[in-house]
């Protein structure tokens, strides 16, 4: 993580098999896209800052009380108390990354923008973000006037 570059970079993935219960380890992302660098709203770096100076340290967002890397569901599990806190009982630690990834659609991001955000590979992964949100098209057609007005 560089938060004075806001970018946090993407460089393993950790994986512990239902197999193999206990045994996890850290492993190159599926592809290469998987290996990446992106960017950080600048609004959200100040709380990530806070975050990793209170609960995480430098290496990893995310670790447990000893320091070490997550084990099993752990984050899972701490969502589920925090989003029932909160009366959002169907929201899916899935849709965090859908929510994020629409707004950045929503900036004009454009297919290869998402695709690097993501990790993606594919295209087809990434159109799942692409779809219309209500009231983007009057946005899109206010936009349209303003470029021919500057031509």
């Amino acid at each position: 993580m560089d938060l004075t570059e806001h970018t946090i970079t993407v460089r393993k993935a950790r994986v512990e098999p239902l197999h193999a219960p206990g045994r996890a380890f850290d492993k190159d992302p599926k592809s290469e896209a998987g290996k990446r660098t992106i960017s950080i709203p600048p609004h959200v770096a100040p709380l990530i800052r806070l975050h990793l100076d209170e609960y995480a340290g430098t290496d990893r967002l995310f670790v447990s009380r000893d320091g070490t890397p997550l084990r099993g569901n752990t984050l899972y599990q701490a969502f589920v108390r925090a989003r029932k806190q909160v009366g959002l009982d169907d929201l899916t630690f899935h849709d965090l990354r859908h929510t994020g990834q629409t707004l950045a659609a929503q900036t004009g991001a454009t297919l290869a923008d998402l695709m690097k955000r993501l990790g993606h590979s594919s295209m087809a992964a990434a159109r799942r973000y692409l779809h219309a949100v209500d009231g983007r098209d009057r946005e899109i057609a206010k936009a349209l006037s303003e470029l021919r007005r500057t031509r």
